[in-house]
């Protein structure tokens, strides 16, 4: 056997009879092999063969604008950081009460469209320009909805946090669908001299 393959039975002792244990240790003495080395071969081989087996496994498809699955910590820290922020900035008055609502909604709503679409859109100066029109209405929108809505409700406003988005997303994305047709529409401009 070779050193490899005298780590990788010595990593599985356990399942030898005495005998074939006892052998096993006589020759990794004569080797000047350790089991901790044993055991980290062990541990290499099976990252590699896991490694391997997501290689070739079917992943969930995306679509040509929005991811499958948000990975990294990024996505997380926005999600707790924003409203941690916003409590913050409450709390110390920085921005009136009559105006949380309507922040946290906007911020909620840039939070979700920066995490799921694709990492190349988010180069593209179309989606930022449309970013910026959706979160202008849902400002707009959250704000009228939190000041004339309010007031006329016993309760809390169920369902408003979708009635700010909503909208906001909708001409967010005629906007951005509008600038992706005007640069398409451009092509590659002629040289003039």
């Amino acid at each position: 056997m070779s050193d490899d393959e005298l780590l990788m039975t010595a990593a599985s002792r356990a399942d030898l009879v005495p005998e074939a244990a006892h052998a096993l240790d006589s020759e990794m003495a004569r080797r000047r092999l350790g089991y901790q080395e044993a055991h980290a071969k062990k541990r290499e081989v099976t990252r590699l063969e896991i490694q391997e087996a997501r290689r070739y496994r079917p992943s969930r498809k995306a679509s040509k604008y929005f991811v499958a699955r948000a990975n990294g910590w990024r996505p997380l820290l926005l999600a707790l950081g924003v409203p941690l922020l916003l409590s913050v900035l409450l709390f110390t008055h920085v921005i009136p009460k009559e105006w949380f609502f309507p922040i946290l909604s906007v911020c909620i709503g840039a939070v979700v469209a920066l995490m799921v679409v694709q990492p190349w859109l988010r180069r593209t100066s179309s989606f930022w320009i449309a970013l910026v029109v959706s979160c202008a209405v849902q400002l707009v929108v959250g704000y009228w909805l939190n000041v004339h809505l309010a007031p006329q409700t016993t309760g809390e406003l169920k369902g408003v946090g979708v009635l700010t988005i909503v909208p906001g997303y909708v001409l967010g994305l005629l906007t951005f669908l509008l600038l992706q047709k005007l640069d398409r529409g451009k092509g590659p401009q002629p040289d003039s001299y």
